[in-house]
């Protein structure tokens, strides 16, 4: 998260002096440090009478500008105990405390400052410092404006005006207010790097980029704006620059409590898990009360798979901070996958309630509401998918107006557009046809390696690739993922749920004739998911090949691997290699979508994990059996072995987390059953 930093005075702020007159006494003594020693001597002995009350406050601000805190802060405290009432003093020492720490007393000597100067447009600014820190915001704004009404120009009170704006969600205002700073004060690095934030949170990354860098090359040891760029560079997925920026930013500010969190939600996505979970403890260890780092330890422990330390640390950051939106919406995500629904889903509403525009709460609270069966909602919820902030990949980027209302209209061309994965697209086409018969004029997109199985199929006999739909100019779009929404898809009305994917007659003979030498019973099997979404959003679902040996070891049966490509290796290692058709060779290298329905068309069973085999197989009315963890992808629901989607396939799911010994055990004995039943 992007941390927003206050803007300091200028070492010659505090030096703007007015001839006030002093009151009080004429001479005094101060114990400073050694190294200053010689300069108060200086001031006594260049005066016959002692040093004037003027250049008492000079040398106070002079050891203040040079970064001489304990000496100007002796100064300070002396003149304050003694009687002195310069509103100047009051304002400064005030700021001192404040960096120490003691904000009741800083806030104090502020408040004193502004009585005996109401126009001291640099006390109102500092209060409005304190003022964020005690947690005051409504005060601190009030206190920030009333600087920049008696100082038009002052650019650090615009800064910091923006910073409290920001945290209240008055992203527009606080633009305007940072941009006013930087016209002021072109080179006010730290009001380039809280633009960014802003910009950031618009959903202007690249914007937001920019103005961190331009706040590093104003100022190259601005910790702050590097490891905020490093935030910025996470949702451009520039994972390793991400890397890179904040660890400059630790370089240069090893107390960073911040930077050490920002890194380890970078170390997160790039699956370095443990060192991840080092550096946010760390972050925790410099700041306890760090909510966002407890949040993102959260997420670490739940990538891990340690669950209810994950709950633990979720709940922690939301101790410290009860509004903390985003927690709340990643606890949402701890309890689903513990399967305590309800309370994931009450999480969510919670979520939404402090803050209405967290698109991602939404989206899980989609998925709740879908694998619960309430697709009225949850297919309405489930738009939120293009806002989150990994939106779902759309394949094509169309020049015309996308669809937005209630119902679709036959009055205008429709380009339906595939999302998602390959599986996706397999699962959806179905209702391609079941609209133009409906007398809809549709174009449909999709990955061009589907494009012969759709046409075989008789989805689409001119389905268009990406880049063609691109040129399209005429009508709107739609995406495909959309369409159970309009078309009010449920459980109890599944519009389309017969055999509508098939292969050629010609390649189904070409593998019926390769596969007849084979003198058992046929099994298809897949096992591993996309990698990267194992990684984030669907951990567990896939399945070591070698969780399959039960089912050769008790049954006569010839497995038939449909696995491409990632996962794939594991057939070289397997103990039971020699249970696969002779063929496997020949079929390891085919790709082709048709050709591989024509293999599947020829095998007695399917067994899969959720992938796209699981899709194509079921789209075709093949005998599939599908294996699911304990809490599956919202598609197959919660309890049933059954799917409206697919009338041919059953469900065998995890009754205990990551345990598919005791699923393979059962698909085992079902196997047996069959082919007692058969012989």
């Amino acid at each position: 998260m992007p941390v927003v930093e206050k803007a300091v005075k200028s070492k010659n702020e505090n030096n703007k002096l007015n001839k006030n007159q002093w009151e009080g006494i004429t001479t005094f003594s101060i114990p400073l440090s050694k190294e200053n020693k010689q300069a108060n001597i200086n001031i006594v002995t260049n005066s016959l009478h002692g040093p004037s009350k003027e250049e008492l406050i000079s040398q106070a601000f002079k050891f203040h500008s040079n970064g001489n805190i304990e000496d100007a802060a002796k100064y300070y405290k002396y003149f304050i105990d003694h009687g002195f009432k310069d509103p100047r003093v009051f304002s400064n020492y005030g700021s001192i405390l404040k960096d120490q720490g003691k904000l009741q007393d800083a806030e104090l000597l502020l408040r004193k400052a502004i009585e005996l100067n109401p126009n001291l447009a640099i006390a109102y600014s500092n209060l409005g410092n304190i003022l964020i820190d005690l947690g005051k915001s409504k005060e601190a704004e009030s206190s920030l404006r009333k600087a920049i009404q008696l100082k038009p120009d002052y650019a650090n009170a615009y800064c910091n005006l923006g910073g409290i704006l920001i945290d209240a969600g008055k992203s527009k205002e606080a633009e305007l207010s940072l941009r006013k700073a930087i016209q002021l004060k072109p080179d006010l690095a730290i009001a380039h790097s809280n633009l960014g934030n802003i910009l950031k949170d618009l959903g202007r990354l690249k914007e937001a980029k920019d103005s961190y860098l331009k706040a590093i090359e104003l100022k190259s040891d601005l910790a702050i704006a590097h490891s905020n760029l490093g935030c910025v560079l996470i949702d451009l997925n520039e994972l390793k620059e991400a890397e890179l920026s904040i660890r400059k930013a630790i370089e240069i500010k090893p107390n960073m409590a911040e930077a050490f969190s920002n890194l380890g939600k970078v170390l997160k996505d790039l699956d370095q898990l443990k060192e991840a979970e080092m550096l946010t403890q760390k972050a925790i260890n410099l700041k306890p009360n760090f909510a966002e780092a407890h949040s993102n330890l959260g997420n670490i422990l739940k990538d891990m798979g340690k669950l209810k330390e994950a709950e633990i640390s979720t709940r922690r950051a939301i101790e410290i901070n009860a509004t903390f939106a985003d927690a709340y919406s990643n606890l949402g995500t701890i309890l689903k996958d513990l399967g305590r629904l309800k309370e994931a889903a009450l999480s969510l509403h919670k979520a939404i309630e402090i803050n209405p525009n967290l698109n991602d709460a939404y989206f899980k609270l989609s998925e709740i509401e879908l694998l619960n069966g309430n697709y009225k909602s949850g297919l309405k919820h489930y738009e939120y998918r293009f806002k989150i902030k990994r939106p779902a990949i759309i394949h094509g980027m169309c020049k015309v107006k996308r669809v937005f209302n209630k119902d679709l209209s036959k009055e205008e061309k429709l380009l339906i557009l595939s999302e998602q994965g390959l599986g996706d697209t397999l699962q959806y086409m179905r209702y391609i046809p079941y609209l133009k018969n409906k007398g809809f004029d549709i174009s449909f997109c999709a990955q061009t390696k589907l494009h012969k199985l759709i046409k075989a199929s008789a989805i689409d006999q001119n389905p268009l690739t990406p880049e063609q739909a691109n040129l399209v100019s005429e009508g709107r779009w739609i995406p495909l993922l959309s369409l159970p929404k309009y078309l009010q898809v449920s459980p109890i009305n599944p519009i389309i749920n017969k055999p509508y994917i098939q292969s050629t007659d010609e390649l189904e003979l070409k593998w019926k004739e390769v596969l007849s030498k084979e003198r058992r019973p046929i099994i298809g099997i897949n096992w591993q998911g996309n990698q990267n979404m194992e990684k984030s959003s669907y951990q567990g679902r896939s399945i070591p090949l070698e969780q399959f040996s039960i089912l050769t070891a008790q049954n006569e049966i010839k497995l038939l691997s449909l696995q491409k490509g990632y996962g794939s290796e594991q057939l070289n290692y397997c103990s039971f290699k020699n249970s696969f058709v002779q063929c496997q060779s020949q079929i390891n290298c085919t790709w082709d979508f048709l050709e591989n329905a024509a293999i599947i068309a020829n095998c007695d069973l399917i067994i899969t994990c959720d992938t796209s085999i699981a899709h194509l197989a079921g789209g075709m009315g093949k005998k599939v059996w599908l294996l699911l963890r304990d809490i599956p992808f919202w598609t197959w629901g919660l309890l049933r072995e059954s799917t409206f989607w697919y009338p041919s396939m059953k469900l065998f799911r995890q009754q205990e987390r990551h345990n598919w010994d005791e699923v393979m055990v059962r698909v085992s004995n079902e196997i047996k059953e069959e082919i007692e039943s058969k012989v």
